[in-house]
């Protein structure tokens, strides 16, 4: 018999500390943090990062790119964890680091889109899935 726990419980070491990873295959692996739930350091940097644009965030005159740039940052500082196997357009590996993590995420924004989407699922972080992908 299953319990509402195995549907809504989430791995906090999972979410905040170990991460999870996302296997783009031939092209490189990504492990990321939850962006919210146990990692509360996303939460913090995201409202430091902002504070400063909050006026223009409140009339909706914040510059698009702008507000990109920052939420790419607070990503590659907060939710990335790391990576094995990224490329450059030339096939060199370029090593994991808050700064190149930043420049990934707002030179491909259709990765930086996906990787948002898996960091923000609750599911990918539920302790019975993760429990039952460490089976396999």
């Amino acid at each position: 018999m299953q319990s509402i726990y195995d549907l809504f419980a989430t791995d906090p070491k999972a979410e905040a500390e170990e991460g999870l990873v996302l296997d783009y295959g031939g092209f490189g692996r990504i492990t990321i943090r939850r962006a919210g739930g146990a990692n509360k350091a996303f939460a913090r940097a995201l409202e430091s990062r902002l504070r400063p644009y909050r006026r223009q965030m409140q009339s909706g005159t914040l510059d698009e790119a702008v507000a990109e740039k920052l939420l790419a940052e607070v990503y590659a500082e907060t939710v990335l964890l790391g990576w094995q196997g990224i490329r450059d357009r030339d096939g060199q590996e370029i090593a994991f680091t808050a700064q190149a993590a930043a420049r990934l995420l707002t030179e491909l924004p259709e990765l930086f889109r996906d990787i948002q989407e898996q960091a923000q699922k609750a599911a990918n972080f539920r302790a019975a899935e993760l429990a039952e992908s460490a089976k396999n």
